[in-house]
């Protein structure tokens, strides 16, 4: 396997530091290309090589928190990553509230169903359950459900135990892929011989 150009891999560090900053102060609606360009010291055309355009660099931004969470469909994510991952949340939520609101929560949501769609065929597959919905609108409800849940505790109730709020995702996102997959709640709904992959932020 080839190894990845250095000097891509800064112009893609950078372009991404460059799009967070953006989005943090200005908010995602005033985000542009030329701005993030512009913030990374590059030009337009070295923009366009590397993403198609601001949501896909807002996408790409989400996977590794994503990561996670739709690793815990169809394998047993270990609580002290889930508890890791919410610290990181919960120390960044007055910064990255933009993150759990408006079209940026929209998009995250699209982004987590698209990683979580290919785990429950996968689940479906080895458990030979019979879901009650597409397995598109099932990924949705998955995500929705886990980012919302997020999303209450952040806003609503911040001094909530980190490992209360672990526990309750793990909990509701077995229930629904049980409910949602005919399966009963003690079923193993797990991705036969998987070693996750995924990076705790």
């Amino acid at each position: 396997m080839p190894k990845p150009d250095r000097r891509t891999e800064r112009t893609r560090t950078a372009l991404m530091r460059a799009f967070v900053d953006v989005l943090l102060e200005e908010g995602y609606d005033a985000v542009t290309v030329e701005g993030i360009a512009e913030k990374a010291n590059v030009g337009r055309s070295t923009f366009y090589m590397h993403y198609s355009g601001k949501e896909e660099i807002l996408r790409q931004s989400m996977r590794n928190p994503s990561s996670l969470l739709a690793a815990m469909v169809g394998n047993v994510v270990e609580q002290e990553h889930l508890v890791r991952q919410l610290e990181h949340f919960h120390a960044q939520r007055k910064r990255n509230h933009i993150f759990f609101a408006g079209p940026v929560r929209t998009i995250w949501s699209r982004c987590l169903a698209e990683l979580i769609e290919p785990r429950l065929a996968a689940v479906v597959r080895a458990s030979r359950a019979r879901p009650i919905l597409p397995l598109a609108m099932i990924a949705t409800q998955l995500a929705e459900g886990q980012l919302s849940l997020i999303a209450n505790w952040l806003t609503g109730r911040p001094s909530l135990k980190i490992e209360a709020v672990a526990e309750a995702l793990t909990g509701s996102t077995h229930g629904q892929l049980a409910a949602l997959l005919r399966c009963g709640m003690d079923a193993p709904l797990l991705i036969p011989g998987e070693k996750l992959h995924y990076r705790v932020v």
